[in-house]
C-alpha cells in the first residue's frame, strides 16, 4: 500500500474535520454516557457556585451594613483560621467516606447549619454576621472541594479535557444567573432572607449527586477499593515512605504548585480588601447588595465566554503549564493598573478579574494539573493545597491585613501585589520540568538507560573475576571470560590456555584450540598434540587446525595422510590446514580431495566443504561458494554463509541476499551481510528497497528482512537509507522499518525532522482514513473479519506514530506515553494524553491528540451505497489480508448484488481464487479453536493459517499415537477421530476441534492417540514451519507467550485449590506449579554458588555480566547486549527474611541472584531454593498477572533487576530469545498439567 498523496490527504479533510455542529452530535452519540455524567456535573456546579454567590453576598452586605469597613480587616485572619482547621479536617476524615457519601453528607449538614443562622440573625444577635462572614466561607469551601472530588472520581480521565469546559460552565452560569438574580430578589424578599435560598439550593445539590450516583454501574468505584488482605502490610510500608519521604517526594511538582496557589491566594486577598474598602466608602444595604448582584452577574457573562470560546482554545493550543501564567498575567496588569487608579472602576475590574480567568483558565487548569496524580496521592494533594496552602496563605494574609493598614494606604497594598505575582509567575515557569515527571511517573514505567561508559577490565578486582570464571567448570562462564579477555590486549593469555584444554567441556577446549591456531604461540604443540590424541572426535578437527598452523615439515605428511580419513570433518580439517599453511605443495596434495567433496552427494561432506572456503580465507576462491550458497541443503547454505561472511566478497552479495527469506539461513545471511563495507552493500541493498515498492511481492519478500541488515551495519548511511525509503514502503514494511529505525537511532546523530513529522502527519491521516472508512462495517455480519482488520490496521499505525515520534523525541518519554496510552487504566490514558500534550507542537500535535481522542461511533447501520464506496476505497488502497476478507464478505453476503463498486474489483475473480478466498477464511475461523492462539487477531491467524498443510486420513488410520514422539498440530475440517489412552476411549474429536497442539511447540511425546472413525480432511500446522513463522512475527510470538503464561497460571490455580494437606503427592504437584509459576525450572538451587568476588565498580559489573549470561533468556544475547544489560540493570540488596516479591503483586521485574540465595514459597511451604545465578520471576512480566508465590531473601541478598519495561523492550527484539522462552513455557505448562 502507498501512502497517501497530497490530493487525497486534501479530499479526505471535509470528511474528517466535519461541519461543527454534525462533528459535536457524533461527539455526543459516540459518549453519551460521559456526556451525560459532564451535564450532571454541570447542575450540580451551578447549585454550588449560586449558593455561594448568594450566601457570599448575603454574609457580605449584612457584615458591611452592621460594622465599620475598619473592622473588615480583623476578619481574614479568623476567616483563614477557619478554612485552615477546615481543611486539616477535611484531609483527616474524607478518607474515610465514599466520595458520594461525603458530598451527601456535608450538604446536609451545610444546609442545616445556614439554616440556623438565619434562625439567629432574626432573633436579633449582632455576632451573628461576623460568624455567618467566616462561616459561609468555610461552607462554600466545602462544599467545592466536595464537588471536584467527586467530579474527578466519576469522570472518565481520558476525556476530561474536553468535558472539564462543559462541567466548568456550570459554575460559570450559576454565577450569572445568581448575579443578576440577586438584584431581582434582594428587594422583594430583603437581604436577610436571601439566606433561606442559599439553604434552598444547597438542598438542591442532593438531587444531582443521587442523579450522579445512579448513573455509575458501580457506585463503589468511586473511591479507592480497600485494601487485600496480602496488600496492607505492602501498603502501609508504601505509606510509612511516603511519610519519611513527604508528599513532595512522591509528587515533585506539588511544591511549584503550591507557591503558586500560595502566591495567587495572598494577592487575591489583598485585592478583595482593596476592593470591599472603595465599595464600603461608596455604598450600603440593598444598594450594595444590588452593584454585588450586577457585579457578579456581568463578571459571570464575562467568564461564561470566556469559558466557551478562550478557556479550551488556550489549553488545547498552548497546553496546561503556558494556561497556568495567563491568570497571574492578567492580574499583574490590573494590579499595576490599581497602583496608578485606586478607583472602584478599576478595583472592580481587578476583583472581576478572579471571576473572568480565575474561575475558568486558572479553574480549569489547576483540576487538570492534579490529573497525573495517583488517585491516593490526589486526595491529598488536592486537601493539601486547598485546605492548607490556600488557607494557611489567607491566614498570612490576614496577619498581614491587620498589621499593614496603619502603615499602607489602598494603593500602595498594589507593591506588594506585584511582589507576589512575579514570585508566581517564576514558579509557574519552573513547575514544568517536575510535571513532566509527575506524568511520566504516573505512567509506571522505567526505560532503559544505557550507560555507554568504558569497562576497565584491567584493574585487579575485575582481571579476578574473569580468571576466576575463566578456570570455572561452568563451561558458559568459562567461554564467557575467554572472550572477553581475548579482547583484551594488554592481557596474556598463554598460561591459561593449556587448563582450557584439559576443561571438561568440549567448547571451551575448542576455544583455546583457535587461539592457538591465530597467534602459533610457541610451547603450545605439546597440549594440542594430548588432544589430538584424544577420543574426542568433535574437538580433534580444531587440533588438527592448530598444529599446521605452526608449519612444521614434519607434520605435513601426518597431516596429508588425514586426507583419505573416513572422518569428513578430519578430513576437511586436513584440507584447510594444507591449503592454508603449507603454500603449493600442501595446496597440489589437498586441491583433488577438496573437489571431491565439493560434489559429494553426502550433504555432510558438502557442508565441511562449504566451511573451508572461510578456514583458508582467500578471497579469490570464492567462485565454488556461489553453487553452495544455493545447495538443496539447509545446512550447507548455513556453511557457506559462514564462509561467505569472512570473505566478504561484493560479487556474492546477490547470492547472499535471497537466503533472506529462508527462516533457517536468514539469521547467518544478515551477519554475513552486515559483515561488508557499507560503500559495497548498500548501494545493492537499496536496488531490492526499490524493487521491493515497485516491482512485486518476490522482492517485497526480500525487502522485509533488510532492516535487520541495515541495523546490524549501524551506520548513518545505513539509518537514512532506510528512513529514505519509508514513505513508499507498504504498511507492513513500514513497521519492520520502524523497529529498526528506533534501534539505530541510538547509534546515529542528526536527523531530518521536518521529513519525519511529514511522515507522522501522513501516518495521522491513515489513521482517519481507518477511522473514516471502517465506520458502517460493525453491523454487518459478512464484513466482520474486514471490520476486525481495520480496528487492528488503527492500532498498527498508531504505533507507527510513536515509533516516528522517538526519532523526533527523548525516545524512552515517547515510548512511556505510547505504552500508558495503549495498556494503561483511563488515568494513565489521560496522563499520556496530557504528555503529549505538552511534548508535542504545531500540527504533529493536533494530529496526535486528535489520534488519541479517537473514539468509534456507536454501531449505526450506513446506506449499502454508502459501504460499497468505503469497501472499494479500502480494497484498493490497503493490504492482502483486509482485501481477503472484503472478498470473502462479498462472496458470503446474502445480497452480494448489493455491492456494485466493490463487485468490479471482484468479477473477474476465477473460481479458485473464489475458493481460496474462503478457505483461507475458514481456516483462520478454524484455528480459534486452537488453545494456544485464542486472543490473536484475524490478521495474525492468517499469517499461520499460510503455514498449514492438508491431509486426508482413512478411517481407522491412526493420526498421532501415543508414546510417539511429535512436532505437529492438527485441526479437523471433516470427519470424527476418537481419542483414546492405553487402550480406553477417552472421547471423540469433532470438525473444528484440535489436537497436538503443545507438540508444536515443544517436540513432545504424544500423550494419547487418536485415530481417525471415519475419514478424515485435516489441516496440519508442523513445528518448523510454526517456528519459522514465530521468527517473523515476534510480535505473535509475544502474544503467544502471555496466553501460554495465562493458561499455566489456571493450571496452577487448579492444582493449588485441590490441594489436600493428607496427600503428599498433591502437595508436590501444588509446589512444582507455584515454582513453575514463579519462573523457577526444576533444577533450581542445585548449583553450587561462587566465592565472593571484590566489590569494585568494574567487579559488580562484570559479575552481573556473568549472571546475566546464565540465565537462559539471554543465550542469544552477544557480549555487547551483556555489557549493556549490565549497565542496565538495578542491583538491590536485601537483607535476611525481607520480601522479594509477594504472592498477589503485580510482575514488574525480573531477577536474577548476584549474592545470596532466595526462598520461593506459599506461605511455610517452601517451593524451591534458588542459589548464585538463578533467575525468577519472568512469568510475571510477560502476562501481566500477580505473582503466584513469595520470594524471600536467605541471608544476605543481592538481586540484580530488570523491569518489565526494559525486557519487553529489549529482549523480544531477539528472535532466538522468543523461540526459546516459548519453548519453556510450552513445557512447564505441559509438565505442569501432566503432575496435575
Amino acid at each position: 500500500m502507498l501512502p497517501l498523496s497530497r490530493s487525497r490527504l486534501s479530499s479526505m479533510k471535509p470528511s474528517v474535520f466535519e461541519a461543527p455542529l454534525q462533528a459535536l452530535l457524533r461527539r455526543f452519540s459516540s459518549d453519551r454516557e460521559e456526556y451525560a455524567k459532564a451535564f450532571l456535573l454541570f447542575g450540580y456546579l451551578f447549585c454550588v457556585v449560586s449558593a455561594s454567590t448568594i450566601g457570599r453576598t448575603a454574609a457580605d452586605t449584612l457584615f458591611l451594613s452592621h460594622f465599620d469597613a475598619s473592622r473588615l480587616s480583623f476578619m481574614y485572619l479568623p476567616q483563614s483560621a477557619a478554612l485552615l482547621l477546615a481543611g486539616i479536617a477535611y484531609q483527616r476524615y474524607s478518607g474515610k467516606l465514599r466520595p458520594d457519601r461525603l458530598n451527601l453528607t456535608v450538604i446536609l449538614a451545610v444546609s442545616g447549619l445556614v439554616i440556623v443562622t438565619r434562625m439567629l440573625a432574626g432573633i436579633g444577635f449582632s455576632w451573628i454576621y461576623p460568624a455567618m462572614y467566616i462561616g459561609y466561607d468555610v461552607f462554600n469551601f466545602l462544599m467545592i472541594v466536595c464537588f471536584w472530588q467527586l467530579a474527578t472520581s466519576v469522570m472518565d480521565q481520558r476525556k476530561a479535557k474536553r468535558m472539564i469546559g462543559i462541567v466548568g460552565s456550570g459554575g460559570i452560569v450559576g454565577g450569572i444567573v445568581s448575579g443578576f438574580g440577586l438584584k431581582a430578589l434582594v428587594h422583594p424578599l430583603g437581604t436577610l432572607n436571601l439566606i433561606f435560598v442559599y439553604a434552598a439550593l444547597q438542598l438542591l445539590c442532593l438531587l444531582w449527586v443521587r442523579l450522579l450516583v445512579r448513573r455509575l454501574s458501580d457506585p463503589a468505584a468511586v473511591s479507592m477499593a480497600a485494601a487485600k488482605p496480602a496488600d496492607r502490610k505492602r501498603e502501609r510500608a508504601k505509606r510509612k515512605r511516603e511519610d519519611n519521604g513527604g508528599l513532595f517526594r512522591s509528587v515533585p511538582h506539588l511544591k511549584y504548585v503550591a507557591v503558586i496557589a500560595a502566591a495567587l491566594v495572598l494577592s487575591l486577598t489583598i485585592v478583595d480588601y482593596q476592593f470591599k474598602v472603595v465599595l464600603r466608602s461608596t455604598l450600603q444595604n440593598e444598594a450594595l447588595a444590588g452593584f454585588m448582584g450586577n457585579f457578579y452577574g456581568i463578571s459571570g457573562i464575562l467568564a461564561l465566554l470566556v469559558q466557551l470560546f478562550v478557556s479550551g482554545k488556550i489549553i488545547s493550543r498552548f497546553g496546561v503549564m503556558t494556561a497556568l501564567l495567563v491568570f497571574p498575567a492578567v492580574l499583574l496588569v490590573g494590579a499595576s493598573a490599581l497602583l496608578v487608579m485606586p478607583v472602584l472602576a478599576v478595583a472592580a475590574a481587578v476583583k472581576g478579574s478572579d471571576k473572568v480567568i480565575g474561575d475558568t483558565v486558572y479553574s480549569s487548569v489547576s483540576q487538570l494539573v492534579l490529573f497525573p496524580i495517583s488517585p491516593d496521592h490526589r486526595s491529598r494533594s488536592k486537601a493539601f493545597l486547598d485546605g492548607i496552602v490556600r488557607n494557611g496563605a489567607k491566614g498570612i494574609a490576614g496577619v498581614s491585613l491587620m498589621i499593614l493598614p496603619a502603615f499602607l494606604d489602598i494603593r500602595e497594598f498594589s507593591f506588594i501585589v506585584l511582589g507576589l505575582l512575579a514570585l508566581c509567575i517564576l514558579a509557574a515557569v519552573k513547575v514544568k520540568r517536575p510535571y513532566m515527571e509527575t506524568l511520566l511517573s504516573s505512567l509506571q514505567t522505567r526505560e532503559l538507560d544505557f550507560q555507554e561508559t568504558d569497562v576497565d577490565l584491567m584493574d585487579g578486582a575485575s582481571r579476578k573475576v574473569l580468571t576466576d570464571a575463566l578456570q570455572s567448570r561452568d563451561p558458559i562462564q568459562a567461554a564467557y571470560a575467554f572472550k572477553i579477555l581475548q579482547s583484551i590486549h594488554a592481557f596474556d593469555l598463554a598460561p591459561y590456555v593449556p587448563d582450557l584444554l584439559r576443561h571438561p567441556a568440549a567448547e571451551v577446549r575448542v576455544e583455546g584450540l583457535k587461539w592457538i591456531e591465530r597467534h602459533a604461540t610457541l610451547g603450545m604443540e605439546p597440549h594440542v598434540e594430548a588432544v589430538w590424541r584424544s577420543s574426542d572426535t568433535g574437538v580433534k578437527p580444531y587440533a588438527v587446525m592448530a598444529l599446521a598452523a605452526y608449519g612444521h615439515a614434519e607434520q605435513l605428511e601426518r597431516i596429508a595422510a588425514l586426507l583419505v580419513e573416513k572422518e569428513v570433518r578430519m578430513k576437511a580439517a586436513a584440507i584447510a590446514g594444507l591449503i592454508k599453511y603449507y603454500g603449493i605443495e600442501g595446496m597440489f596434495r589437498a586441491v583433488g580431495p577438496f573437489r571431491s567433496m565439493l560434489e559429494s552427494e553426502r550433504e555432510e561432506e558438502r557442508a565441511e566443504a562449504a566451511l573451508i572456503f572461510g578456514q583458508i580465507g582467500i578471497a579469490g576462491f570464492y567462485k565454488p561458494l556461489l553453487n553452495l550458497l544455493s545447495d538443496r541443503s539447509s545446512n550447507v547454505r548455513m556453511a557457506a554463509l559462514e564462509s561467505a561472511g569472512l570473505l566478504r566478497v561484493p560479487d556474492m552479495i546477490p547470492a547472499i541476499v535471497p537466503l533472506l527469506k529462508r527462516s533457517e539461513t536468514r539469521d547467518q545471511a544478515a551477519q554475513a551481510l552486515a559483515g561488508y563495507d557499507e560503500n559495497e552493500l548498500l548501494p545493492r541493498l537499496e536496488l531490492y528497497m526499490r524493487q521491493g515498492a515497485d516491482e512485486g511481492q518476490t522482492s517485497a519478500d526480500i525487502a522485509v528482512y533488510l532492516p535487520n541488515v541495515l541495523e546490524r551495519v549501524g551506520t548513518i548511511r545505513a539509518f537514512e537509507l532506510l528512513l529514505g525509503h519509508y514513505e513508499q514502503a507498504t504498511a507492513e514494511l513500514r513497521s519492520v522499518y520502524l523497529s529498526a529505525l528506533t534501534r539505530l537511532f541510538r547509534r546515529v546523530s542528526g536527523i531530518d525532522r521536518v521529513f519525519v513529522e511529514r511522515l507522522v502527519l501522513q501516518e495521522a491521516a491513515l489513521f482517519a482514513h481507518y477511522a473514516e472508512q471502517g465506520e458502517g462495517l460493525q453491523g454487518i455480519e459478512s464484513f466482520r473479519y474486514a471490520n476486525e482488520t481495520i480496528q487492528a490496521n488503527r492500532l498498527q499505525t498508531v504505533r507507527r506514530v510513536f515509533q516516528l515520534l522517538a526519532l523526533l523525541y527523548d525516545p524512552k518519554t515517547v515510548q512511556a506515553v505510547h505504552t500508558g496510552w495503549e495498556k494503561g487504566d483511563a488515568r494513565r490514558q489521560a496522563n499520556a494524553a496530557e504528555v503529549a500534550d505538552q511534548l508535542l507542537h504545531g500540527a504533529v500535535r493536533t494530529a496526535v491528540l486528535n489520534m488519541l481522542a479517537y473514539a468509534p461511533a456507536p454501531e449505526r447501520q450506513l446506506p449499502a451505497k454508502a459501504v460499497d464506496s468505503r469497501l472499494a476505497m479500502l480494497y484498493e488502497r490497503d493490504g492482502e489480508w483486509l482485501r481477503t476478507c472484503i472478498a470473502y464478505g462479498v462472496f458470503n453476503s446474502p445480497d452480494s448484488g448489493a455491492w456494485t463498486e466493490i463487485g468490479r474489483h471482484l468479477k473477474d475473480f476465477p473460481q479458485e481464487s473464489r475458493e481460496r478466498i474462503v478457505e483461507q477464511v475458514e481456516q483462520v475461523a478454524l484455528l480459534r479453536n486452537v488453545g494456544i492462539f485464542a486472543g490473536l487477531s484475524g490478521k495474525d491467524l492468517s499469517v499461520i493459517a499460510a503455514c498449514l498443510q492438508q491431509i486426508d486420513v482413512e478411517a481407522g488410520e491412526a493420526i498421532i499415537r501415543e508414546l510417539e514422539e511429535g512436532d505437529s498440530l492438527y485441526v479437523i475440517r471433516e470427519g470424527t477421530a476418537v481419542v483414546s489412552k492405553g487402550g480406553t476411549a477417552l472421547g471423540t474429536l469433532q470438525p473444528g476441534e484440535c489436537f497436538g497442539e503443545m507438540a508444536v511447540l515443544t517436540h513432545s511425546v504424544r500423550m494419547a492417540t487418536v485415530r481417525a472413525e471415519s475419514p478424515m480432511r485435516l489441516w496440519r500446522l508442523e513445528s518448523e514451519a510454526f517456528y519459522g513463522m514465530a521468527f517473523d512475527k515476534s510480535e505473535i510470538a509475544l502474544e503467544l507467550m502471555r496466553l501460554l503464561s495465562g493458561r499455566l497460571r489456571t493450571v496452577n490455580r487448579k492444582i493449588g485449590s485441590s490441594q489436600s494437606p493428607v496427600m503428599p503427592e498433591d502437595a508436590s504437584a501444588g509446589s512444582f506449579a507455584a515454582a513453575a509459576a514463579a519462573g523457577i525450572s526444576e533444577e533450581a538451587g542445585k548449583r553450587e554458588r561462587p566465592a565472593e568476588q571484590p566489590q569494585t565498580d568494574s567487579g559488580i559489573l562484570l559479575r552481573r555480566m556473568l549472571v546475566l549470561q546464565k540465565i537462559a533468556l539471554f543465550a542469544h544475547a552477544s557480549q555487547e547486549d551483556i555489557i549493556r544489560l549490565a549497565h542496565m540493570v538495578k542491583e538491590t540488596v536485601y537483607e535476611s527474611g525481607e520480601t522479594v516479591c509477594a504472592a498477589g503483586e503485580e510482575g514488574d521485574a525480573l531477577f536474577g541472584i548476584i549474592e545470596g540465595g532466595v526462598r520461593v514459597h506459599r506461605g511455610a511451604e517452601t517451593l524451591a531454593m534458588l542459589a548464585v545465578g538463578e533467575s525468577f520471576g519472568e512469568m510475571a512480566i510477560i502476562d501481566d498477572e500477580p505473582r503466584s508465590a513469595d520470594c524471600t531473601a536467605e541471608g544476605r541478598t543481592v538481586l540484580l533487576e530488570l523491569t518489565k519495561e526494559q525486557v519487553l523492550a529489549f529482549c523480544f527484539r531477539h528472535t532466538g530469545v522468543l523461540k526459546s522462552m516459548m519453548r519453556v513455557l510450552a513445557e512447564r505448562l505441559k509438565d505442569t498439567q501432566s503432575r496435575s
